[in-house]
């Protein structure tokens, strides 16, 4: 390790970083120009904050966080589905270009830039020292090659994917205790979506308890006099919690839980017109969120009937395993994401335990720093049990190897890359051949007044609209149809778009004005 200095291990960081954000970038534009990315949830992303972006550059301030709803014909607020306002922090970035790819790039960069907050905590917690530096830089990378983390980059865009990194550097800046920038980090997360507050208060827990029991463990009531009692009495004042700190945690935990009583109970109803609409995943415990909440804490026999199945130990072997399963050594910090645990485990909807999506964004921040914690137990019990001279090189060169190892053996088993076992490469190789069409007339009809209906994989190419309306019954509201019948044909709900899409070819309303294999414009006449 001599020949990564200081400066060459940081130039290696960056090296990572840039990397990752050009690549992911690249490959996530070309997913959706391929005709790989969807309706869901790209193009209902990307509406939203047009409509944003469109509100901010004429002042129309009805059309703020605005879309066409996914599963009707009116134009409701973002609020109705999901409390994620960080949309609208996005929407200023659309005066640079004014397109998804923003999104995309946007997403891939601030992952990215997670490495960096990997980095700083690991080299906090490891104390600094040359070596560490060696270990941090291994653990920025293995961030960087954790399969759920490329696979939430890939899937679309969701605000809550930010939240990775936001609640990284929420962490590193209450470690160093830079609480005014934790703070800021915060407020941005819980802005990602209205669930990320339950792990905001259990961060606000977890400090409160880190800074009791350090302040408990280092001054000792026990001894009052002795040539070292101004020594211990000193170190044990300097322990205590600051003011300071103590406003910040008490602030986090009040806030994130009046937040989430508050986007839950009053915001999404509000704009809603009833219940979160995720609230039926959760039926078996009750039909409305207060009642889930209440069945939650007096039904524990149904909990672990959710818990205690064959998928969670494969789901936590997915999440844990790229870490060498270091995590499980200090699971103080892992639990700081059990809400977020408990929303996956304990859904009806499958997909939500499936990495591939961005439901593992929130825990994938804790899984990294618990294993850091992890690792520098493992660190000190090698020092005390094979001694600390000219030992602790080899020792932190080991859990190098270790780290890396389980990094890229998972990033290979698991990940999307290229050369991985389950590499994601059809964009790269088999870009679909209706692509070509999709660009043309999105520009064709890129006047954002035009109503376009499109089935779900071309849907991204016509969402920069106020009015969009996904392949239904409801085409009759557009001014414009495009589709693919292969997608018709092949969607799950095609017993009921079949019917539709028939109609439409005898529809008087609608001339068919452009056809080509698999692809289908129509124009209201």
């Amino acid at each position: 390790m001599y020949f990564f200095n200081k400066y060459k291990i940081q130039i290696l960081l960056w090296v990572f970083i840039i990397a990752y954000s050009v690549y992911f970038s690249w490959f996530s534009v070309l997913r959706y120009k391929t005709l790989y990315a969807s309706y869901y949830d790209l193009g209902i992303m990307h509406q939203t904050v047009f409509n944003t972006y469109q509100s901010l550059k004429t002042g129309d301030w009805s059309k703020f966080l605005e879309l066409t709803n996914p599963t009707g014909a009116e134009q409701i607020k973002r609020m109705a589905i999901h409390n994620d306002p960080l949309l609208a922090l996005l929407a200023p970035l659309y005066f640079i270009y004014p397109g998804l790819d923003t999104l995309l790039v946007v997403q891939s960069i601030v992952l990215a830039l997670g490495a960096l907050a990997i980095f700083k905590i690991a080299n906090f917690i490891f104390q600094k020292n040359r070596y560490a530096q060696f270990l941090s830089l291994i653990f920025a990378l293995s961030y960087l090659l954790y399969p759920p983390l490329q696979l939430a980059n890939i899937f679309e865009f969701h605000a809550v994917t930010l939240a990775t990194t936001l609640l990284l550097f929420m962490f590193y800046f209450w470690l160093v205790k830079k609480y005014w920038f934790s703070f800021i980090f915060f407020g941005l997360s819980l802005l990602a979506k209205e669930q990320v507050v339950l792990t905001t208060m259990m961060f606000g827990l977890y400090g409160l308890w880190v800074s009791f029991r350090h302040s408990g463990e280092r001054s000792d009531s026990r001894i009052d006099s002795g040539p070292h009692y101004a020594q211990r009495a000193t170190r044990g004042r300097q322990a205590r919690m600051t003011s300071k700190e103590k406003i910040f945690l008490s602030g986090v935990i009040f806030i994130s839980i009046f937040w989430f009583i508050f986007s839950v109970f009053y915001i999404i109803p509000i704009f809603r017109g009833g219940n979160h609409f995720a609230a039926t995943r959760y039926s078996d415990f009750g039909e409305s969120p207060i009642r889930i909440i209440i069945g939650l804490m007096t039904n524990p026999y149904s909990i672990s009937k959710y818990i205690f199945r064959d998928y969670t130990l494969n789901y936590l072997k997915t999440l844990l395993g790229p870490v060498g399963f270091l995590s499980l050594l200090s699971p103080i910090q892992l639990l700081i994401a059990l809400p977020e645990f408990a929303i996956n485990l304990l859904s009806k909807n499958p997909n939500m335990r499936n990495v591939i999506y961005h439901y593992t964004a929130v825990i994938t921040p804790f899984v990294f720093i618990s294993a850091i914690y992890g690792t520098k137990k493992v660190i000190s019990y090698l020092l005390m049990v094979i001694g600390k001279k000219n030992n602790e090189n080899k020792i932190i060169l080991f859990m190098s190897i270790y780290v890396l190892f389980f990094a890229v053996g998972n990033a290979y088993l698991n990940g999307p890359l290229p050369y991985a076992k389950k590499q994601n490469i059809h964009p790269i190789k088999w870009p679909q051949p209706q692509a070509k069409d999709a660009a043309f007339w999105g520009k064709t009809l890129r006047d954002e007044n035009l109503r376009i209906s499109a089935t779900g994989q071309l849907s991204p190419f016509f969402t920069s609209r106020r009015y969009f309306y996904t392949f239904s019954a409801r085409y009759r509201l557009a001014d414009y149809v495009v589709l693919r019948p292969s997608e018709i044909y092949n969607y799950p709900e095609k017993k009921e778009l079949i019917p539709v899409y028939e109609k439409l070819i005898t529809d008087k309303n609608f001339q068919l004005i452009y056809k080509k294999e698999n692809f289908e414009v129509y124009k209201k006449l």
